[in-house]
This record gives C-alpha cells, structure tokens and sequence, in this order.
C-alpha cells in the first residue's frame, strides 16, 4: 500500500479477529482496557507476537465527555462499553490534534425520510431483469404465422434476424453488470455513499455497528477488521409500547409518562413537515420472564432488591468504619492507634459481599452488590 493511514486506534475485535493491519498504518495505538478484554490463552498469544507495535495511551477528560454527549444524543450510548467511549475518544483526540475539529461535527443531524421508489420499477443494480417486449414480439409473431400461409424464408433473412436477436441480448445482459464504469452509478441506486479514495490521517478499526455509526456521525474514518460497515447512520429514540410516549434522554429505564419500564429503542427520521418518522422493529413483543412472582423486598443496610421503579430508594452499600480506616504507619501524620500493624475487615458483612474500599470491586452488578452471598462461618 502506497499511501498508508498515519494513525489507528484498534478496537477489541481487531485483535480477537488477528486481523493483518501492519500494512494499513505507521503508528497504532489503543487503550489499556482492550487489552484486558481479552483472556483467551491463543488470542493473548497472537497479541504478544504482533508484527506492529501497539502503543498504549488514554484519552484526557474533555474527549470522553465529548463523545458520551454526542453518544447520547444518537441514541447509542446504551449499546456503547466504557471501552467502546475511551476508544472513540482516543479517535476523536488524535484527530483533534493531528487535523483539527473543523471538519467535526458538534451535533448529530438526523436523516431526513427518502422517498421509496415506485414499486413498478424493476430495474436492480446489478441484477438483469428481462422484459416483456421479447415475449410480446414472440406472441405477435406466432400470431402472424398461424394467418399467414407457410412460406420458405431466405436463408440470408434468416442469418440477419439471428443476429440482431443475439446484440439485443449481449446489449440486455451488459446493461445489468456493474462495472468500474459504472460502480458509483450503482451504489447511488442502492443508496450507498461513494467510495472517498483519500487516504484518512486518522481511523478507528472496530466492527461494533453502534461505534461504526457514532464515529460516523462525528465524521471521524472507519476501517472494519471484517470487511462490514454500516451503509447509512442511524439516530434512535425511546418510545414506551404502553403508553406511546417518546423520549430522547438514552439513559431512562422506566417510561417518564406511565411509569413503567416499556421503553424500546426506535430508529427515526425527519420529515419534510418536521415530524418524526419511526421506524419498527419486525420482532413482535413477548411475554417472557414476565410471568414470574416478583421476589419479596428485603430491608437492610445492604439489601439487593429489584429495581422496579425510578425512584426506588437504593441502599447506600457503604463500606465499614474499619475498612474505610487508612493505617500507613510511613504517612508524617500517622498516629499510633491500638496496633501498629494493618488490620482488615473480613467478618462484616459488607465485607462478605465485597464492599469495601481498600479491595477491588470486581464481580459487582449495577447496583454494587456482589452477585454470590457467602455465608458466614
């Protein structure tokens, strides 16, 4: 590759995929979260034994909260990982430093509605579809024939006919190709963008459609380990099937009108009167793991209930006054308690459930409890 891209940031699923990128760019780059995404024992092998370096750099503040806001505003952010936004963060900041943000868009557009062709048209890029002229002098032909009396053609008006029959069907089946010529033709029927030759400074390797359509809408260049990009961008809302309630803030659970978590992503686009059209899924609503008994609230400092309303009260899951208790003998403030030596809590139980400050959170679900109970000994 002659010109090659100076700068890539690489998702998770270029590594898992091993796909060949030391022929794409000059400087690679990702985030130390993507690398602990991956745990398979072959993957971290292929990792280890690349044939490019792979630097590891975070983006600052400013660039995360750049993306969760224009995230939020296309209605991805709840598809998106915490290390779904630093990699298009790391993106976006390479950009910002290597060309600039005038290019950058601020603020997602949403699509305006495209009018469906007529459903009469049968011509398909890249399909031949025969038509009924042949069949029609076919059947007018036959019809003559059958009035006619039988007569003995010339051989040389039988050669003639024969072959302007076979140009018109060489003409009918190169009209249906796509070629070189016209590939740019063809893919504005199918309403595809064209292919832009420029080589980018900066793109981001991923095949998760919601970052594809993200990166996109900022204006930001895509490289897919796969081969799949998203063909149009797409900007999504909350609608409840209960009550028909529409929102645009991603982060809701629970339906600001009736209360009720029936809120379904849809896509939408705009029309030319300024409304909303929405688009539905096909996969119709069922009724499964709603059939069950709600499980029975339990009290407590640190009880673990279902979320059932949006102002529920959540318990605090603190930590203990001995587990938040910092013992550093080597700080110049220290002062000698009871025991030189650090101690732990181990028998609370906040401690049982792995709420405590000085140790790792690891296996905690959203409401920051652990997902397994041990018992007390």
């Amino acid at each position: 590759m002659a010109n090659k891209i100076n700068t890539i940031v690489i998702d998770t699923s270029a590594f898992i995929r091993n796909a060949p990128l030391q022929d794409l760019a000059e400087n690679f780059y990702t985030v130390q979260n993507v690398v602990d995404e991956i745990t398979s024992k072959s993957q971290l092998k292929d990792l280890a034994f690349l044939p490019y370096e792979v630097k590891i750099k975070e983006p600052f503040a400013e660039s995360i909260k750049f993306v969760t806001d224009f995230s939020k505003k296309t209605g991805d952010y709840p598809s998106l990982s915490a290390t779904d936004i630093r990699v298009m963060a790391l993106t976006y900041e390479f950009e910002k430093q290597l060309v600039g943000t005038e290019h950058l868009k601020k603020e997602p557009e949403i699509n305006k509605t495209s009018s469906v062709g007529s459903k009469n048209e049968t011509q398909i890029a890249g399909f031949h579809m025969p038509t009924k002229q042949k069949k029609n002098k076919e059947e007018d032909g036959e019809g003559e024939k059958e009035e006619e009396p039988e007569q003995e053609p010339d051989e040389e008006v039988e050669s003639a006919e024969s072959e302007e029959e076979e140009e018109s069907e060489d003409d009918d089946d190169d009209g249906g190709w796509i070629t070189p010529s016209n590939l740019k033709e063809a893919q504005g029927k199918l309403g595809e963008a064209e292919i832009n030759d420029d080589v980018p400074t900066v793109a981001c390797v991923t095949s998760d459609f919601a970052m594809q359509n993200v990166l996109r809408q900022i204006g930001l260049a895509l490289v897919s380990a796969d081969g799949k990009l998203i063909r149009n961008v797409r900007t999504y809302i909350l609608r409840c099937y209960a009550c028909f309630k529409t929102t645009t803030i991603m982060t809701k659970k629970f339906c600001p009108k009736c209360g009720n978590k029936t809120l379904k992503r849809v896509a939408v686009t705009l029309n030319e009167d300024g409304t909303l059209e929405m688009y539905f899924s096909r996969r119709p609503l069922t009724a499964r793991g709603k059939q069950q008994n709600l499980p029975t609230p339990k009290g407590g400092k640190h009880a673990k209930n279902q979320i059932r309303c949006e102002d529920q009260p959540m318990p605090q899951q603190r930590a203990t006054r001995l587990a938040r208790a910092k013992n550093n003998p080597l700080d110049p403030d220290y002062i000698a308690g009871m025991s030189p030596f650090a101690t732990r809590d181990t028998n609370s139980r906040a401690a049982m459930l792995g709420i405590n400050s000085s140790w790792s959170k690891r296996g905690l679900d959203n409401t920051g409890v652990a997902g397994k109970y041990r018992k007390h000994k």
